[in-house]
């Protein structure tokens, strides 16, 4: 590593110094929290100064060393600024603060308190915990983000949201499907399976609006941004007989599009892999029990409700809620109350009633289930937030709650290993009508542009010195002549009232499309695409 990187220039030592260093460091064999692959890596922390150097660790059954650029960024996600203990502003001891969080949390109407917690950098156990803790408090409106897609599809076909298949069968496909995914971006460690799964002979085969730069696919389909062309998808869905179809299901998937994946995949011979952004995304579904089948509201529902009046407190748990949405500050601002458990501040800390520290992710003790469903250790010895938790709750031990998901996830007295897939798919059978799919876009006029967002562990996971994050968009040839734009001139973007310049890179796109890899402040459409309007921005000198 370059010793220009300040992550790593306290360890460029020799001799005697180097020695006496190394033995000040602890070795912690980790998981990356980027997405929900889970790629195993080591971290070597400084006692001392809380210095953080990233190992690969070659013997991972995840990723086999590799990273993608968020993983290599860690000791900058990592050195963020720290959460604190406190009430009304106030720094105090975390005993104080939880009693405070408990006394206030008890007096509220259930009807008007909710439970958020994105699973990015949460555990298994500390998922158990928080449920549980919401039904001491009566409380249904509780989220872990994707709640809202378990309605209007079959029983039978719950599995498909909740699961993800072993990497194994990726490589082993002999047709794939890459549904409006690029892997190089989405989730780059997928990309080197699916490049596994071409040199066994495999065929690749793209519906995207705009073909892959990097050429992983053998076919593109094209569909026009202007109109979807969702009829041509399914007039021709014998594209996708005997495939292994690749897609996403994120926080802003239209709940429509999902059950279009969901029809394909009921009628063709083929499977239907969806990835998630969060790391212990298919632990929430497990784990979570009655609340993605009985619960009141999902995600966005709580953040209208609170909009409405009708939610007034929000117990947050390692969230960043305007991570989510850019413009969440002035909607939470309007609750009660708000308690937010987290390891580093967010935008919202400066405005909760009480805030409560929990340890860094790479710190924990406790389990997560990857997408293929392997069932890893955090690796880590610290169940500060999971103290915190019960101690609102139940009052369990880390290793009654521990023995609590062994036994909700079926895993009983098997021994957790990482080089196993425990929490297996079976697939089932299951109906589904022609879904009338509706990806209406509002736009401005009727050369108006479509905003497309390529998520990726940087979108969700912003905060530090992130330097790899892209801070411009791309368009196309036809958009920079229209825009009269040159080199260093930046654009505009445009939805309502909300602005804002980006600088601008040339790619082969369609024309009115506008493609980000870094989220803007504009409110997404619920679909693939947001109606924008763009334009070129007055640069000062």
């Amino acid at each position: 590593m370059s010793g220009k990187d300040p992550h790593y220039t306290r360890l460029n030592l020799d001799g005697a110094q180097r020695r006496n260093r190394v033995k000040e460091m602890k070795v912690i064999s980790s998981i990356c929290p980027g997405c929900s692959i889970g790629c195993g890596l080591y971290l070597m922390v400084d006692r001392e100064e809380k210095k953080i150097k990233l190992l690969h660790r070659k013997n991972s059954a995840v990723n086999e060393g590799k990273l993608c650029t968020f993983g290599t960024h860690l000791p900058a996600y990592y050195g963020r600024e720290a959460q604190k203990n406190a009430v009304g502003g106030r720094e105090v001891e975390q005993k104080e603060a939880v009693k405070e969080a408990k006394e206030k949390l008890k007096g509220m109407n259930p009807d008007e308190l909710a439970f958020v917690a994105l699973p990015c950098t949460i555990t298994n156990e500390e998922i158990e915990s928080f449920a549980s803790l919401a039904s001491e408090f009566e409380c249904e409106n509780m989220s872990f983000g994707f709640e809202s897609f378990f309605r209007g599809i079959p029983e039978a076909a719950s599995y498909i949201i909740e699961r993800g298949l072993p990497f194994s069968e990726v490589e082993a496909a002999s047709k794939i499907i890459l549904f409006f995914i690029d892997p190089f971006v989405h989730y780059p460690l997928l990309a080197r399976r699916i490049l596994k799964a071409k040199k066994n002979g495999a065929k690749v085969i793209e519906v995207s609006f705009a073909r892959n730069e990097r050429g992983i696919a053998d076919e593109t389909a094209l569909v026009d941004p202007r109109d979807m062309e969702v009829e041509r998808i399914k007039e021709n869905r014998e594209m996708f007989e005997d495939s292994l179809i690749i897609g996403e299901l994120t926080p802003y998937t239209n709940p429509q599009f999902l059950l279009l994946m969901l029809w394909i995949n009921a009628s063709t011979s083929s499977k239907l892999f969806l990835l998630k952004p969060f790391l212990n995304s298919t632990g929430a579904f497990l784990l979570g029990g009655d609340f993605y089948t009985k619960r009141k509201k999902d995600l966005f529902e709580i953040i209208d409700g609170i909009e409405r009046g009708e939610i007034k407190a929000l117990y947050l748990l390692e969230t960043d809620l305007a991570g989510v949405s850019a413009e969440i500050t002035k909607t939470i601002s309007k609750l009660d109350l708000l308690i937010e458990q987290n390891a580093y501040r967010t935008a919202l800390s400066d405005i909760a009633t009480i805030t409560l520290r929990s340890e860094s992710f790479f710190m924990k003790k406790g389990t997560i289930v990857n997408i293929e469903g392997r069932v890893l250790e955090t690796g880590g010895e610290s169940e500060k937030g999971l103290r915190t938790l019960e101690s609102m709750g139940k009052g369990r031990s880390y290793e009654e709650v521990h023995e609590e998901v062994k036994k909700r996830l079926g895993l009983g007295s098997t021994k957790i290993s990482e080089f196993e897939v425990a929490i297996k798919r079976e697939e089932k059978s299951f109906e589904l009508a022609e879904p009338k799919v509706e990806m209406e876009i509002e736009r401005a006029e009727e050369e108006g542009y479509f905003l497309w967002y390529k998520t990726n562990p940087f979108f969700w996971n912003s905060g530090g010195d992130m330097g790899a994050i892209k801070n411009f968009v791309e368009i196309s040839p036809w958009a920079m002549r229209k825009l009269g734009l040159f080199r260093d001139d930046e654009v505009e973007i445009v939805q309502g009232e909300r602005k804002e310049k980006r600088g601008f890179k040339i790619s082969e796109l369609p024309p009115n499309l506008i493609l980000a890899e870094s989220k803007l402040s504009i409110k997404p459409f619920k679909g693939l695409l947001t109606g924008v309007e763009m334009m070129r921005a007055d640069i000062k000198k």
